[in-house]
């Protein structure tokens, strides 16, 4: 009965965030007040191929919510040799619990391995980028099919290859954890078209909708947690998750220490998300102990490290 009546207060929490609490960009003029939009700015490099408006292509012919959308040109292929960006931002006006979620819809159609959209966060007014995709930090990436994520030749990680099928997008990270380091302040988006020296005949990446909300539908779908602190799989020879009781308030890992059988300390972390990751393909065989210290309390669970 507990977990029921949680659950619907979760459910609850979510419609009010998310009807009251919308920044919004649909690419087709300036609808809402400017700290309840999503604002974007386009490189100002003269070969910069983003363009706002109707698109007009073979395979991308209308926008998701009419007129316009944001387009690697509304009309011709993408070039060769060429890194085209726009930044989105988002005024950081949520609150300080639950999970941010950066929301839209896209196409693609882009060479697959060679030529990539990338998609980088900044919370320090872009001074330094970090790539969403395999990024322990970001708490969740849905909505695109696994086959459009693969790494360009350049190691980035990126969208890459075609899917002509609207698909809707989540990009979710812990609110608590952000709120560390932009409070009340604006969290950087930055889409990088990236295209290597091979001109494919290609049409791009194209973008509707985008919304900035703080959800718990999310939260809601995952397997209910009766402990307060879960690692898995346990033992691991690969990734090792960690994952906090979801609470409606403030909650953080502040500090977490990797402790072999000997007693030292191999690896620690601060400033955490409470759901992170992180491999242990780099540790010897053994056993470990791992010593998490939230806002909240401290819990040092067992874990086994193998090789196999």
């Amino acid at each position: 009965m507990k977990k029921i009546y949680f659950t619907i207060i979760l459910l609850i929490l979510s419609v009010c965030h998310s009807t009251a609490q919308f920044n919004n960009q649909y690419f087709d003029g300036a609808d809402t007040a400017v700290w309840n939009s999503i604002l974007i700015e386009l490189d100002t490099n003269s070969s910069n191929i983003w363009q706002i408006g109707p698109p007009q292509k073979t395979l991308f012919y209308d926008a998701a919510t009419q007129p316009n959308v944001i387009i690697t040109d509304t009309i011709n292929y993408y070039p060769a040799n060429d890194t085209s960006r726009f930044i989105a931002k988002v005024w950081m006006n949520f609150g300080n619990f639950g999970i941010f979620a950066l929301q839209w819809k896209q196409k693609l159609d882009l060479d697959t391995a060679f030529d990539g959209g990338i998609i980088e966060y900044s919370t320090d007014t872009g001074r330094t980028w970090v790539n969403v995709f395999n990024n322990p930090y970001v708490y969740n990436f849905y909505g695109f099919d696994t086959a459009n994520a693969d790494t360009l030749i350049g190691g980035e990680y990126a969208f890459s290859g075609t899917d002509t099928t609207w698909k809707d997008i989540w990009l979710c990270f812990d609110y608590s954890w952000l709120q560390q380091f932009i409070p009340n302040d604006t969290l950087l988006f930055r889409f990088s078209l990236v295209t290597d020296s091979i001109n494919n005949n290609k049409e791009g990446w194209v973008i509707d909708n985008m919304l900035a909300h703080i959800t718990f539908i999310h939260t809601v779908k995952e397997i209910n947690q009766t402990d307060y602190l879960n690692v898995y799989p346990n033992p691991t020879n690969g990734i090792l998750n960690i994952a906090g009781e979801k609470l409606t308030e403030f909650h953080i890992i502040e500090h977490m220490e990797l402790i072999n059988s000997e007693g030292r300390i191999v690896e620690q972390w601060n400033n955490l998300p409470t759901k992170f990751w992180f491999d242990t393909k780099k540790y010897e065989e053994g056993m470990y102990l791992l010593k998490v210290k939230t806002n909240l309390k401290t819990e040092t669970l067992p874990i086994v490290i193998t090789k196999h």
